[in-house]
C-alpha cells in the first residue's frame, strides 16, 4: 500500500504545482505524450521499472526524451525530482495517478474492466451506464480481454477491485 500512497503524493504534488502555474494543460499534455511513449516502447517501460539504473544514466535518459519530445521545464523539473529522490521506477503509476486527478476534478472516474470474452458495443454502454448510475458519477471505462479468467470479470475503479473471475476463485481454493 505504501507504493500506492507514494505514487499518489508525487502526482498530487505535480499536480497543485501546475494548478497554482496556471499550467495544467500543458503538464497534462505532458503527461498525455509521455503515457503514449510508454504504451508503444515496451524498452524504455523496461527501463524505468528497474530501480537500479544509475542516477546519470536516467538523467541522460530523461534530458533525451525533454529534448525530443519538448516537454515542458515543469514537467522535466519532475521527472528530475523522481530520480533525484530514486523514485523514477514509479513513473508508469504516477502518470495513471495524475489522470485519476484530473478525472476526479472533472467529477469523472476511471475504470478497467476485464472480461474473459468479448462484448457488444451495446453492451459496453449498458456497462457504462450502469456504472454511472450507481457511482452518480461519468465513468470513463476501458474494456479489455483476458481469456485465461475463463469466465467472470475484474473491474477496478480507483483502488476497488471487484474480482468474479473463475481464474481468481480457483485460485482460490487451490491455494486453501
Amino acid at each position: 500500500m505504501k507504493t500506492f500512497s507514494e505514487t499518489q503524493r508525487y502526482a498530487k504534488a505535480v499536480y497543485r504545482l501546475a494548478y497554482e502555474a496556471k499550467s495544467l494543460d500543458v503538464l497534462e499534455k505532458d503527461f498525455l505524450k509521455l503515457k503514449e511513449i510508454l504504451d508503444q516502447s515496451s524498452d524504455l517501460k523496461k527501463f524505468i521499472k528497474n530501480p537500479t539504473h544509475k542516477y546519470s544514466v536516467i538523467n541522460n535518459v530523461i534530458d533525451a526524451l525533454v529534448k525530443h519530445f519538448s516537454f515542458s521545464d515543469l514537467f522535466s523539473r519532475f521527472l528530475k525530482v523522481l530520480n533525484k529522490n530514486r523514485r523514477f521506477f514509479f513513473l508508469e503509476k504516477i502518470v495513471n495517478n495524475f489522470f485519476d486527478l484530473l478525472l476526479n476534478e472533472k467529477g469523472e472516474l476511471l475504470a478497467t474492466l476485464k472480461l474473459s470474452h468479448t462484448i457488444s458495443d451495446s453492451e459496453k454502454a449498458d456497462i457504462a451506464k450502469k456504472l454511472d448510475d450507481i457511482l452518480k458519477k461519468k465513468i470513463n471505462i476501458t474494456i479489455s480481454v483476458d481469456p485465461s479468467l475463463l469466465v467472470g470479470s475484474i473491474l477496478q475503479i480507483g483502488s476497488t477491485m471487484i474480482d468474479t473471475s473463475a481464474k481468481t476463485r480457483l485460485n482460490n481454493l487451490l491455494n486453501k
